[in-house]
């Protein structure tokens, strides 16, 4: 039943494509001489190369995983959320509202900035929340990964060892990703990015190319199945029966805040040759955050229908309605391109997925430690700017302790059942406040650092998020069913803003640096 069309000439392919890279990889490294090469790839991404990186780098397996969960589960309406990402970013370009700013001040991280507006202590508040959300929504990439591949490969039968299976790639993956980071750095990172961009553009238009040429698909029968299955709710984000008002507002609150400070994707912003370069990449890589969500999410629409069709198939992904619950949402999209892309093709296709998942993996891995040695264990040492060695050695050993998590948390955890909204939770924790005070520094100029420390503060609360399904067996079905992750998440993002201002208005600074000024 869960067998697919890989064969060992695609694995071959694969194994040949891998091998590649990881040279690549370690050639590049003859060309990382400084800090700034290990980090920011020595400021000199001109706009297609920036543009390819910034698309990259949020095109993973982690996207094509959740996004496809969520298009199996909620159907057309989960495109909401693609649209509103493009039109922000879109927005963001053509504003160059606060990224302009960032790219002129020449910057590493974003935490940073906090010392230039503000002082040293919100800066290591900033870096060490910025790692903590960080690593724990990257927590779950490595299994998504391993599921991914698992299932389309035709790795795994419905038996005990599909567990194993998928943890052995796990671990593979991680080691994988590792190496190639901890050798290359950002060069690395920023032409990998550049040459699996174009694999993957041709990966994702065959993909939704078999979806909608494969007998019995097809975009009417895909659309005539979910209305005839679910009706407005399919289709209409906002329908009582699917995600709501509430949701939806979340979701606008999250994509803006995370635009302006999400390290792995505003990076891009700072390794930019120059700042028209940054928003042109912002405005003209608008369109790729559309569809590097809307895609997968197709192909999750897409393999609700296919799965319906086959009863077999029905009966395990629960859509016979003799289960309550569709189960197993994670490993549709792998069995529907792996049994209707043929061999061959699937090899190339996995492939170059398989190179996402380590260029999202390096470019955050990369950011996460980046800040860990520039804006925790600098300021701590009590200096301004790590010398080079020091800096490039921090990071390659934050690298390997974050892998290390990595690997236990991803064989050990088991996937939630959204983890679209798991990982929104855990990155609200730190875009939350991380935004309040990156906007209100830059514009407001009472803002003070006892106002950037309470924002960013305020944003820990969103944590709770993560147990409201814990709620019920404590204060009963009923009011639980009143709070959501959503809700706590939303209502996170006005409480900073209101410690923000507040800890502003009745603490200021009591002097104000030439540096705050020219920030601000």
């Amino acid at each position: 039943m869960l067998e697919t069309n890989f064969t060992g000439w695609d694995w071959l392919i694969v194994v040949f494509y891998l091998l590649g890279t990881a040279t690549f990889g370690i050639y590049v490294n003859r060309h990382v001489h400084s800090a700034s090469d290990y980090l920011v790839g020595g400021r000199q991404a001109g706009t297609a190369l920036s543009i390819a990186s910034f698309i990259g780098t949020g095109l993973g397996l982690v996207t094509l995983m959740y996004a496809s969960m969520d298009g199996f589960n909620r159907g057309f309406a989960y495109l909401f959320v693609p649209l509103v990402a493009m039109i922000i970013t879109m927005g963001l370009g053509a504003s160059g509202f606060v990224i302009s700013r960032l790219r002129e001040l020449s910057l590493t991280t974003i935490p940073e900035y906090f010392e230039i507006r503000f002082d040293r202590r919100v800066r290591v508040l900033a870096g060490s929340i910025c790692v903590l959300a960080g690593v724990l929504n990257m927590g779950l990439f490595p299994k998504m990964g391993a599921t991914f591949i698992a299932y389309a490969t035709g790795l795994v039968d419905s038996g005990e060892s599909a567990e194993t299976i998928v943890n052995l790639i796990t671990s593979l993956l991680i080691v994988m990703v590792l190496a190639y980071t901890v050798l290359g750095g950002m060069v690395a990172v920023l032409v990998t990015d550049y040459v699996q961009f174009v694999i993957l553009s041709l990966g994702l238009g065959l993909g939704i190319w078999m979806c909608l040429e494969t007998p019995g698909l097809g975009w009417s029968n895909i659309v005539a199945t979910w209305s005839a299955e679910r009706g407005e709710a399919a289709f209409n984000p906002v329908h009582p029966d699917s995600f709501g008002w509430t949701y939806v507002i979340w979701m606008i609150c999250l994509t803006f805040a995370a635009s302006l400070c999400w390290a792995p994707e505003v990076t891009r912003a700072l390794t930019t040759k120059d700042e028209r370069t940054t928003r042109r990449t912002f405005f003209l890589g608008a369109p790729g955050f559309f569809a590097r969500f809307a895609i997968p999410a197709l192909w999750g629409i897409t393999a609700f229908v296919y799965m319906q069709q086959h009863p077999e198939m029905s009966r395990y992904f629960g859509l016979d309605g003799n289960t309550v619950a569709v189960g197993h949402s994670s490993q549709a999209m792998p069995l529907l391109i792996g049994k209707i892309v043929p061999s061959g093709l699937l090899g190339l296709l996995v492939a170059g997925l398989m190179a996402a998942f380590m260029s999202t993996h390096d470019s955050y891995l990369l950011a996460w430690a980046s800040i860990t040695s520039q804006d925790i264990i600098a300021p701590i040492k009590g200096v301004k700017k790590l010398s080079d060695r020091d800096s490039i050695h921090y990071t390659r050993v934050t690298v390997i302790l974050i892998g290390v998590f990595l690997l236990i948390w991803g064989i050990w955890y088991e996937l939630p059942e959204s983890v679209w909204t798991y990982m929104g939770v855990t990155g609200t924790v730190y875009v939350s406040g991380s935004a309040t005070a990156l906007i209100g520094g830059m514009y407001w100029k009472r803002a003070s650092s006892t106002g950037a420390i309470w924002g960013m503060c305020g944003g820990l609360f969103a944590i709770a998020g993560l147990f409201v399904g814990s709620l019920q067996s404590i204060v009963g079905e009923s009011i639980a069913a009143m709070i959501s992750a959503e809700s706590v998440a939303l209502a996170v993002y006005g409480l900073c803003i209101l410690l923000f201002v507040a800890g502003s208005l009745v603490f200021p600074d009591s002097t104000t640096a030439p540096e705050k000024e020219s920030a601000s």
